[in-house]
């Protein structure tokens, strides 16, 4: 539907440039926003760039004619409002262009008034049609809502909204990003784990999240091992705590753009009402707002931790690092033991400083490095702890030289490969590090030259339920709740790794299924050398 706010935006194609002129001129007096071409080889690009209310276009042109144009358009929206100019009109084009849903012909030469009589005409036929499109579409949302309505299981429930995007705009692929006011789009589900997001998807999202609006992009967001979508559509879906967006995208380079985003703003509206309702968000607004409550607790507790526990604990380090060179047989076993827990404990006070020193306002240092030989040092560092769990590396090259502040990359991958190996069930862990060029940005971002670090960590461990991946990078959150833990830690490291992240301006996001594992994945701008 046209904005009661905004004037109708009108199209002009004429390879005569005063004939658009002269049509401008007209239009613009009754208060029509009006562009004009008079190369018609450019129309594929401003029906990409803008959209229009009505296309006004002459029927003989050079290279590609009206009806051409028309069909051009048709297939982009069938309710498109299409008016023709010519001095050759026949029956032939009046068959022609009841095809192509051409609303008018106005016959050359012509009154003004007779323009703008048919463009008038035409705007109320297109809100005929859409009026029709969106009654079928409140039809069969009426069914599908009953549904979503009744769903209170959250994975469930992500998964009929996936769905219902798929299904109703016939696009390849969607995906929900979901968080919460804190933790924005944290956590990600695709309808089709074969898919993956790109950097760009993520930060297209962040944009529609920001502005709040549904927004078009023209480019990479979805890609599989055969196949890449060309055009998203971002959803915002909005309310209380609930901070998600969703995201379908499609390879098709004429898709009917009006009719679908009319749908995913219908979806979104019902989808965002079942969030609402589902009984977890009752639960997690509970959980919010006793965490904010105590929030300056925690400050306080950090602070005092970090700085009481340190210096006994490394007293007692040093004092059983004197006595393991003295000691054998049992006493050494003892004294070791002794010695791993207080390292442990140490590891946890370390992990609250940094955790502090990373929610404080502190410059970026910048400095070059190879990350692949920060990895390698890590690695060896987590198999001392952890020596069972094989950490597998992936990466195009060897080594690879970046610029960025070395500490908070190795704090960033050390929580990660620790979170891996600690939940792991098996022994396999992958860590997958490449750096990609963003030469190809959406739309409302604008072009970006920087180079993208992404580090992804895989670990095939117990899993994380979709409630859960909403608040697990909130401090302190662990989410076993057995009596007997099966994992130790103080739940910061998570915590931790979302403070850097937004530090370094970059984006974290968690997606996993229960009983299958877990995927991390970090994407921080760097300088590559």
């Amino acid at each position: 539907m046209t904005d009661p706010l905004q004037h109708p935006h009108v199209l002009v194609i004429d390879d005569e440039p005063e004939m658009c002129h002269i049509c401008a001129r007209a239009l613009q007096s009754r208060g029509y926003r009006v562009t004009t071409t008079s190369d018609p080889q450019s129309v594929t690009e401003l029906l990409m760039r803008d959209t229009y209310d009505v296309i006004v276009t002459d029927l003989k042109m050079p290279g590609v004619d009206g009806l051409g144009i028309a069909a051009m358009v048709h297939a982009r929206d069938p309710s498109a409002a299409i008016v023709m100019m010519t001095a050759y009109a026949s029956y032939d084009h009046l068959h022609q262009a009841m095809q192509f849903g051409i609303s008018d012909f106005v016959p050359k030469p012509f009154d003004l008034t007779q323009l703008l009589l048919a463009v008038a005409q035409a705007l109320n036929r297109r809100e005929v049609i859409r009026d029709n499109v969106r009654l079928r579409a409140l039809e069969a949302l009426r069914i599908d809502s009953e549904v979503l309505s009744t769903t209170l299981d959250y994975h469930t429930l992500v998964a009929t909204i996936l769905g219902l995007a798929v299904r109703w705009s016939n696009w390849q692929v969607a995906a929900l990003l979901v968080g919460n006011d804190k933790t924005p789009l944290t956590s990600v589900t695709v309808a089709d784990p074969s898919w993956t997001l790109t950097v760009a998807a993520v930060e297209f999202a962040h944009h529609v999240l920001h502005d709040n609006a549904l927004q078009i992009g023209y480019f990479v967001a979805f890609e599989d091992q055969k196949r890449t979508t060309t055009v998203t559509i971002g959803v915002p879906l909005i309310a209380n705590d609930i901070q998600g967006i969703l995201l379908i995208g499609t390879d098709d380079q004429n898709p009917k753009l009006p009719s679908v985003k009319e749908l995913m703003t219908l979806l979104a509206k019902q989808s965002v009402t079942a969030l609402q309702n589902a009984d977890v968000y009752g639960h997690m607004a509970g959980l919010y707002q006793k965490q904010r409550q105590i929030e300056a607790m925690k400050d306080e507790f950090v602070a005092l931790a970090s700085h009481e526990l340190r210096t006994p604990l490394t007293m007692v380090i040093g004092y059983t690092d004197l006595l393991v060179k003295k000691l054998s047989g049992a006493e050494l076993l003892q004294v070791s033991e002794i010695r791993a827990n207080a390292s442990r404990m140490k590891q946890i006070v370390d992990t609250l400083s940094e955790l502090r020193t990373a929610g404080t306002p502190e410059a970026i240092i910048l400095q070059d490095f190879d990350v692949m030989a920060i990895v390698t040092q890590i690695i060896d560092q987590v198999n001392e702890r952890y020596p069972r769990v094989n950490i597998q590396i992936q990466a195009h090259q060897p080594t690879m030289s970046i610029t960025a502040d070395v500490r908070w990359v190795r704090v960033l991958i050390s929580q990660l490969l620790l979170n891996a190996a600690e939940h792991a069930r098996n022994e396999r862990v992958d860590i997958i590090v490449q750096d990609t060029l963003r030469s190809d940005m959406p739309e409302p971002v604008g072009v970006d030259r920087r180079r993208w670090l992404t580090m992804t960590v895989i670990d095939q461990g117990i899993g994380i339920t979709d409630q859960d991946q909403l608040h697990v990078f909130a401090p302190f959150v662990k989410l076993d709740d057995s009596l007997t833990r099966s994992s130790t830690g103080a739940g910061l490291g998570l915590a931790l790794v979302y403070d850097i992240i937004q530090r370094m301006d970059g984006y974290v996001w968690v997606s996993s299924k229960v009983g299958e594992g877990s995927v991390f994945a970090v994407m921080i701008p760097v300088s590559v050398g």
